[in-house]
């Protein structure tokens, strides 16, 4: 995992906040574009929405670890290292 400086821990820790509140009992995490997913959402099960979250890129995979190992959500099959949103399918 990559070392953060205090400035963007903060910002990693907003987005952390902001997807925490949005997280929901056998909901799934993961990254990508959003115009991708919403086309395999369509394809694969059209009852699923996906919330978004915009993050950088280089924070992206830091915070789907962190809801991975720490708060045991599942990750999602369609996630992606290194994408600008943060996506929870419910």
């Amino acid at each position: 995992m990559a070392l953060f400086n205090p400035l963007q821990v903060k910002e990693i820790n907003e987005i952390i906040a902001a997807v925490t509140k949005a997280i929901k009992p056998k909901c799934e995490i993961g990254a990508n574009d959003k115009t991708l997913l919403n086309a395999l959402l369509k394809a694969h099960d059209p009852k699923k929405k996906a919330t978004y979250f915009k993050c950088k890129r280089e924070y992206s995979e830091a915070i789907v670890t962190h809801f991975v190992k720490e708060k045991g959500v599942t990750k999602s099959r369609f996630h992606k290292s290194s994408q600008a949103y943060i996506f929870i399918v419910s």
